[in-house]
């Protein structure tokens, strides 16, 4: 059971169907057949894209570097090869697809009801592949790291920096002067590409199992979509964007309506209403079946007197609601949708749906009788001269319905279904189709072939098949119908489509910015000393105020009181200016104490120049201690725990050398190096001395780009106690 949804909500979905059937017309006429209508095959269309991205992206990462500069240098290395470039279209343009073809899924599934009973999780899941898919495309465009994924980098920082945890990062990783070579986020960001896409994986099995429902597309399908894409990729190459640069604002600059939308409103004033936002839209599309629950449908009732064991119902059901217990056909009431596809299959009487009984004309002779699915009458009207038969799905109608009713005299016998790929229940029109050609059990009685008429059309198209029956006969979306004028159309609409795709993918957006700005970074523990300046500053423990004065007025005072756990206020201050000649101070009060002057100084900023100031603490000096946290981390995207590679007892060589009692050994290995300066060089420089019974480029590199001098110090220090 389950409340009833009320009558205006299954109208308003009638209604919103009946609207969307109507504007597909002028395509399905275009096409001239339902073969050739790419809409009902958007959702494998979907999967046939997904795999194209995963195989043509699989191939990209073989030429992907990290780091800021290494990433965006390597991208560019990419789009200067012909094959390369080729690819990284394709892998592009695929994405902006995706997104596409599985919002018009998506709708088609809910202005059809697509989504109740045992496919409320089915819906689900593939909401939530569709936000993935937006996730994996975002890191895609941040890999980059050109003037886009800029743009985007200070999308994340207005989204996060009241965060005390989140500006640290921010500070840390993307702004300071510690962010280095970028090697870390920009191998975290690649981590994060290849996890969103191994999770869509996994929503869209969830998201099919347990079905038999289509994975792919019809072949001409993947034939056509592929072909398209392709060329529209040599046509079109995706191209390249100037570098990231901190020091200077970004101005105009082409976003991804599919994947970057959010860029502009998140760059506004309240960017948290954004993400609020989101977080309602998401959560409300995931809940619609619960939300719009129109009571949940009884399963299929079985017979076990009537029941002969024959499996026909076991092989038809598109969801695997049943299962043979012995001789029996047992349904599972959680996977059941209660299409009836499975009455359809039995001869025996042995299946019911509760509450639902199709009702015969009570006299046929001389009349001409429709048997239609709910969906089709729901949609259209019949003349009442017209008899109809209402079933749950076309693939509940059984053969020998269809015999009683002429062996009753009916003059005609009509079955109207969806056309192909567009079967409310997936497969009920493939199946009913295969049953009156003789392809399928049970089948028509021989002395009936032919006598029926078949036609597989749209909802709203019911009365135009009456009139004209057996004019759409064939479901098999397999076919291809012969006429090369229809195919021709076909691939000028798709062509068109994703013209339209790749057209939007560089959708200007200008921020407006005309001026300047300065931005400083804060990341202070009050009491200790800035770097830059002689000695400790403020009062342990006070509130710090950050005061940026330019031409003598204070344009931004923020204040700070506790910080983070460890006591340190952290803070990213923006200032907007106009260019031109500034004379720029910066200072930090700190409770009772004087001012700290940071920079005090006549700056000369040119548009769209960005001044970056920094008010950090100077780091501790390099330890030993450090050292031995570094040897044994194994944190992701550090690269460093060489204790996964290095042994510290003796004679125990595993991939690397054992370490034991290395201070001693470096001190004579190579006769003009001292220990220190052989160890930085085996890290720095792990070919320039190769140890015996090891091989060359066995101990990975960029050791350089990962470590900061500091770490790289302690860890030296370190390994220099481990003496004999």
């Amino acid at each position: 059971g389950g409340r009833p949804t009320p009558i205006r909500l299954s109208q308003t979905i009638s209604t919103l169907e009946r609207g969307t059937l109507a504007a597909e017309r002028p395509l399905r006429r275009l096409v001239g057949s339902g073969r050739l209508n790419p809409l009902p095959h958007a959702g494998t269309i979907s999967n046939f894209l997904l795999l194209v991205i995963i195989v043509s992206g699989v191939y990209l990462l073989f030429f992907y570097e990290f780091g800021f500069e290494a990433s965006y240098d390597s991208v560019a290395g990419i789009e200067d090869h012909p094959i390369q470039r080729f690819v990284r279209a394709v892998h592009r343009y695929a994405s902006a697809a995706l997104v596409l073809t599985t919002l018009v899924h998506g709708w088609r599934l809910f202005v059809a009801g697509r989504f109740d009973g045992g496919r409320r999780w089915r819906w689900l899941t593939g909401v939530a592949a569709l936000v993935v898919v937006w996730l994996a495309g975002v890191t895609g465009y941040w890999m980059v790291w050109d003037v886009r994924a800029q743009t985007l980098t200070e999308a994340l920082i207005r989204s996060i920096d009241w965060i005390p945890i989140g500006a640290d990062w921010v500070i840390d990783s993307l702004l300071g002067s510690d962010a280095g070579t970028g090697w870390p986020v920009m191998f975290l960001l690649w981590s994060a590409h290849l996890l969103l896409t191994a999770v869509i994986g996994w929503f869209i099995w969830r998201h099919l199992r347990r079905s038999h429902l289509r994975w792919l597309p019809p072949r001409h399908w993947m034939i056509i979509m592929g072909a398209v894409v392709g060329v529209i990729s040599i046509a079109v190459p995706a191209g390249m964007l100037e570098p990231a640069d901190p020091t200077r604002l970004v101005g105009a600059v082409p976003l991804d309506p599919f994947y970057l939308f959010l860029v502009p409103p998140l760059l506004s004033a309240a960017p948290w209403l954004t993400l609020v936002g989101l977080g309602v839209v998401v959560a409300a599309g995931g809940l619609i079946p619960w939300a719009l629950r129109r009571g949940d449908p009884e399963p299929v009732a079985i017979d076990p007197d009537r029941c002969t064991g024959c499996e026909l119902c076991v092989v038809d059901c598109p969801y695997d609601a049943l299962v043979m217990d012995g001789e029996l056909a047992v349904v599972d009431p959680q996977a059941c949708v209660a299409c009836g596809i499975c009455i359809g299959s039995c001869s025996f009487g042995a299946m019911a749906l509760p509450g639902f009984e199709p009702a015969l004309p009570p006299d046929p002779a001389g009349r001409d009788v429709v048997i239609a699915c709910q969906r089709h009458l729901r949609l259209a009207q019949l003349p009442e001269s017209v008899a109809t038969v209402e079933v749950t799905c076309a693939g509940m109608v059984n053969p020998l319905t269809i015999g009683s009713l002429l062996s009753a005299g009916a003059a005609s016998v009509e079955v109207v279904g969806c056309p192909p790929a567009d079967c409310a229940y997936g497969l009920g029109n493939e199946i009913l189709a295969e049953r009156l050609a003789g392809e399928r059990s049970p089948r028509l009685q021989r002395k009936w072939d032919g006598a029926a008429t078949q036609d597989w059309v749209p909802p709203t198209e019911l009365a135009s098949a009456v009139r004209t029956p057996g004019a759409h006969r064939i479901a098999d979306s397999d076919v291809v119908p012969r006429q090369p004028w229809r195919l021709v159309r076909t691939i000028a609409v798709v062509a068109l489509s994703i013209a339209l795709v790749v057209l939007a993918t560089n959708a200007p957006f200008d921020q407006g910015r005309q001026d300047s700005e300065i931005v400083v970074l804060v990341e202070h523990v009050p009491g200790a000393q800035i770097a830059g300046q002689s000695g400790p500053t403020g009062i342990a423990g006070a509130d710090v105020e950050v005061a940026v004065v330019v031409d003598g007025e204070a344009f931004v005072v923020a204040a700070s009181g506790g910080g983070d756990a460890a006591g340190s206020v952290v803070e990213v201050v923006t200032v907007p200016v106009e260019s031109g000649t500034r004379a720029v101070r910066v200072e930090l009060s700190e409770g009772s104490a004087s001012p700290t002057v940071i920079v005090d100084r006549i700056i000369e900023l040119g548009p769209g120049e960005r001044l970056v100031v920094e008010a950090r603490d100077l780091p501790p000096p390099a330890s030993a201690e450090l050292g031995e946290r570094l040897f044994f981390e194994s944190s992701l995207g550090r690269n460093v725990g060489c204790v996964i590679c290095h042994s510290l007892r003796p004679g125990d060589d595993g991939v690397g050398p054992s370490l034991a009692g290395i201070a001693t050994t470096a001190s004579s290995r190579v006769p003009e190096l001292t220990a220190e300066e052989y160890l930085r060089e085996s890290i720095l420089e792990p070919t320039a001395y190769v140890v015996e019974g090891y091989l060359e480029g066995q101990m990975l590199g960029g050791y350089g780009e990962t470590l900061t001098e500091r770490e790289l110090d302690s860890l030296i220090a370190y390994l220099l106690t481990l003496e004999e």
